[in-house]
């Protein structure tokens, strides 16, 4: 319940403060599991991201966060999954690979980290290795305007314009290095980056406002 109330600030907000347009919704597939790689610019992406996906995610959050009683509540209800970004084990992987398998819908940063610079940085090849032992498509997304809006180490976020863009999926077999995997994804999300700018609103479309074009699901 609480993900979907927050789903739907964030759609209005987004649309609102931040002026969110969306692209490429569509691409996500309508079933089965699947893997979003997307850049990380900022906090908002998390949010953003789940209002623009026509889909319900799960995501990868840090252990450190369920130090905090209310984030560990929100984030839980989310159904985010805790990591030790520095020292990942096998049993994240295993979670990771269960998520995948189970059909649903997996939202990674492969960065590691949020940008420092507003540049995208070396994507890590774990994103590779999950990709290919689940076997589901990898959807590279594009987040553009966030790091202007929340940069690191500004303490609120300010108005912006902020697009996010979905590739076409792409599936990755044994004939991939993780390496090259995750070196690909970077490449499909710097051609989404380089995108034209979203249009201002108007009709629905397959670019529209924070929040999926019409008759495309729902979470």
């Amino acid at each position: 319940m609480l993900y979907h109330i927050t789903r739907v600030l964030a759609r209005v907000a987004g649309t609102l403060v931040w002026r969110c347009r969306v692209a490429g919704a569509s691409h996500v597939p309508r079933t089965g599991g699947v893997i979003l790689a997307s850049n990380h610019q900022s906090y908002l992406d998390v949010l953003l991201l789940g209002a623009a996906c026509p889909r319900r995610i799960r995501y990868v959050a840090r252990s450190t966060l369920w130090a905090h009683p209310v984030l560990a509540w929100l984030i839980t209800d989310w159904g985010a999954i805790p990591i030790d970004r520095d020292r990942p084990g096998k049993d994240t992987f295993r979670g990771l690979l269960e998520v995948a398998e189970a059909g649903e819908v997996l939202a990674l940063f492969p960065e590691g980290g949020r940008t420092r610079s507003g540049e995208v940085g070396t994507m890590r090849g774990g994103v590779g290795f999950l990709a290919r032992r689940a076997g589901v498509p990898v959807v590279p997304v594009a987040i553009r305007g966030a790091w202007e809006a929340w940069p690191a180490g500004r303490r609120a976020p300010r108005r912006g314009r902020v697009r996010v863009a979905f590739g076409r999926p792409v599936s990755y077999d044994e004939s991939w290095e993780d390496r090259d995997v995750a070196a690909d994804i970077r490449r499909r999300v710097l051609a989404l980056l380089e995108g034209p700018d979203p249009p201002r609103p108007g009709p629905p479309g397959d670019e529209a406002a924070c929040a999926p074009p019409d008759g495309e699901g729902a979470a």
